[in-house]
């Protein structure tokens, strides 16, 4: 009589078999990750600091990544629009929006935008800060901050200062209060056309980031009369801090970030930061902004999300001392 084996149970090779081939498979994909050209959105106008910083960076990025990096500028509503369009895009690790603090300050003064700025974006590292200066006409009769309140002072009513976005706006605030003066607020979309207004005579006074405002400080068409930060950057050396000038406060910079859709994976995250570090570490990168008065950061994505909490309490007390509303 034919003795029959039993048949071995399946069900366990299947269990052990499964999960393992279901891990294999994003195992492969991140191995490609970039696989297609990646985007750095600009939500600001071309020549002005964030978007010298996004192309410097794109250029060393594009060997790193092995991708095409590229920088698109999305100009309007003080980054908003620039800024939806990455919290809208696909959160593949392909697209990312590079902003100033401004970014903080829009979920301040707004009470209704098109995306939630802590839930629809993810924080990836703030790539370098730098000091705001303040600038004027260089035929103005005035070398600091105060001589330039006094000027104003002498002639109320007939002056006014240029900011790029919120923050700027926000800095430019402070002082006019601080001062007592009566200089309205003129917004651009971008730190140069701003310049350019300014050497014009169009606008009195412009708050902006020292990489935006060095090269017309260099050919002599703008005088600096003041920097933000605790002490004298190295760009400008002969330039007095507002704190120098008996203005508190003023210890504040302006920080070029980067950001992407909430959802993009971890590890894409922590790829771009890995490469972004390695980047503005880099000697000829670190000269670059330091030209410009920028000091790169690159902190890791964790400390830089915890840090942005901490950033957005600071700015939403500045805003409130100063009464800030939105245009």
């Amino acid at each position: 009589m034919a003795v029959h084996q039993p048949r071995r149970p399946r069900i366990a090779t299947l269990a052990v078999w499964l999960p393992a081939a279901v891990l294999a498979v994003p195992a492969v994909a991140y191995a490609e990750f970039p696989d297609k050209t990646v985007r750095i959105v600009v939500p600001y106008s071309a020549g002005g600091g964030t978007d010298i910083v996004a192309r410097k960076l794109a250029e060393r990025l594009t060997p790193r990544l092995k991708q095409t990096v590229v920088v698109e500028n999305k100009p309007g509503a003080n980054g908003i629009i620039g800024t939806d369009m990455v919290a809208k895009s696909a959160p593949d690790g392909h697209t990312y929006v590079l902003v100033v603090n401004t970014h903080l300050l829009n979920p301040i003064l707004y009470k209704k935008m098109p995306y939630d700025t802590f839930e629809d974006l993810i924080g990836v590292t703030m790539v370098a800060k730098s000091p705001l200066v303040f600038v004027t006409q260089s035929t103005l009769p005035v070398k600091n901050a105060i001589e330039f309140a006094r000027h104003v002072k002498a002639s109320p009513g007939k002056y006014s200062y240029g900011s790029s976005e919120n923050m700027t706006r926000l800095v430019g605030a402070m002082y006019n209060q601080h001062q007592k003066l009566d200089m309205v607020n003129v917004a651009y979309k971008g730190g140069a056309p701003l310049m350019t207004d300014v050497v014009g005579g169009v606008t009195t006074v412009g708050v902006t980031s020292v990489l935006t405002a060095k090269p017309f400080i260099t050919s002599g068409r703008l005088r600096p009369i003041a920097v933000t930060g605790a002490e004298r950057t190295p760009a400008l050396p002969d330039v007095p801090t507002m704190i120098e000038s008996g203005m508190k406060d003023f210890e504040v910079y302006t920080s070029y970030s980067l950001y992407a859709p909430a959802k993009t994976p971890k590890a894409a995250l922590e790829r771009m930061q890995k490469e972004v570090h390695a980047v503005v570490m880099a000697p000829d990168m670190k000269e670059i902004l330091a030209e410009q008065a920028a000091t790169p950061v690159a902190q890791s994505v964790d400390q830089f999300n915890a840090e942005v909490k901490k950033d957005f309490l600071l700015w939403q007390r500045l805003a409130r001392e100063v009464n800030l509303q939105a245009e």
